[in-house]
């Protein structure tokens, strides 16, 4: 259905902390809320979107600050924002009230100045949103944020730096930093962006129930597949082929394992295997253990959850690391973590594992094993 808005309001969006300026200006319906802005803030400047974001902004009806996000605070505990998507921008923005933040990415905390320029009538013949103007390239996602990236961009003007090579490796591209075109930019759909990221528009709380039930169930599921009957089951039908009634799950577990036939799922050895045996983690490979944590790390891939997993994924591919290999490098992180769950009876550290996987998405893949090796988050008592 056509929109019937009648207004534009024009903005002009400064990333903040950069010292030559990247900034968009652009136009958008006047009916937009917050959630749309941001999905045209995103297209305009070029960030991928796969972050948190949030917009700060004076309520010109109460006269407080308020924070306005991407996901509705009833889900996160320890982030209070309204949701985007029920916020009007014309609720707040108006030309005295013309300026917010909008803060990308909470962990490279990008900050960018959002200024109401003008309030125009809409022009026939237009497609909305604009962008009319702007200088220089985004950034690189997940570099550091602005100091990052500005250490990025000594390190890319010096090609006798220690890590230049690294750096143009981790980029996957050639960057040129003072590169704009907005003939380029495509704005996409915010209504299609907000299902992508959150689902249906329908009610969730169907949804909502068998995600719990599902969370609730996954306990046992790990702990079935610890069981070496359990797998030894899966792995029998996958050599048959008759998988029909393999779950879902199943199914991953059968394929890891199909792929790892020559190195240790092969007749003779995993009969062996089966045995009650205990694996000295020096000199042998647990496959139980290796099969699940394998299906764990193509599970978080899968969901994008925690998104650092499928950050630090695309960042070894681009380093021509391939698909089986970025896995394992993310199974060396969670294995050790594991290790606690099961042997010290604590909680996964959750905050650990994404703290390693952004500090070691930037190596070189094929040193990240040794550098693992020696990390005392990882073994403390190795340190």
């Amino acid at each position: 259905m056509e929109k019937t808005f009648k207004q534009v309001y024009q903005f002009k969006v400064t990333l903040k902390g950069i010292r030559q300026p990247v900034w968009r200006r652009i136009q958008v319906p006047d009916d937009y809320t917050f959630w749309d802005l941001h999905v045209a803030i995103q297209d305009a400047m070029g960030w991928v979107g796969y972050h948190l974001h949030s917009f700060h902004i004076l309520n010109p009806e109460t006269g407080l600050k308020e924070e306005i996000g991407g996901i509705d605070d009833s889900s996160w505990d320890d982030y209070q924002a309204t949701p985007g998507w029920k916020r009007n921008i014309s609720r707040y923005f108006t030309p005295e009230n013309n300026k917010a933040l909008y803060v990308y990415d909470f962990g490279d905390d990008w900050q960018h100045d959002v200024k109401l320029e003008k309030v125009l009538p809409r022009e026939k013949n237009v497609k909305y949103p604009i962008c009319l103007a702007g200088k220089r390239a985004c950034p690189p996602e997940d570099c550091g944020g602005a100091w990052g990236y500005m250490d990025l961009l000594e390190i890319l003007s010096d090609q006798n730096h220690e890590d230049f090579e690294d750096t143009l490796e981790w980029l996957g591209e050639e960057f040129n930093p003072d590169y704009f075109d907005g003939g380029e930019i495509v704005f996409s759909d915010p209504q299609e962006r907000w299902e992508y990221a959150f689902g249906s528009t329908d009610d969730f709380s169907e949804d909502e129930i068998d995600e719990i039930e599902e969370e609730l169930n996954d306990e046992t599921a790990q702990m079935r597949a610890f069981s070496r009957d359990y797998l030894h089951e899966i792995w029998e039908k996958a050599k048959s082929g008759d998988m029909e009634d393999l779950s879902p799950e199943e199914l991953r577990l059968a394929q890891i394992m199909k792929d790892h036939e020559d190195d240790f799922f092969n007749e003779f050895e995993f009969s062996d295997l089966t045995s009650d045996h205990e694996y000295d983690p020096d000199t042998e490979v647990n496959p139980f253990l290796h099969v699940y944590i394998q299906s764990v790390v193509e599970n978080q891939l899968s969901e994008k959850e925690p998104i650092e997993v499928f950050q630090f994924y695309n960042a070894m591919r681009k380093k021509k690391c391939s698909s089986h290999d970025s896995i394992h490098l993310i199974g060396a992180i969670l294995a050790p973590l594991m290790f606690s769950v099961i042997k010290e009876q604590k909680p996964f550290d959750i905050d650990t594992y994404k703290h390693l996987l952004k500090k070691y998405k930037t190596r070189n893949p094929d040193k990240l094993f040794d550098l693992l090796d020696k990390e005392s988050k990882l073994y403390p008592h190795d340190s």
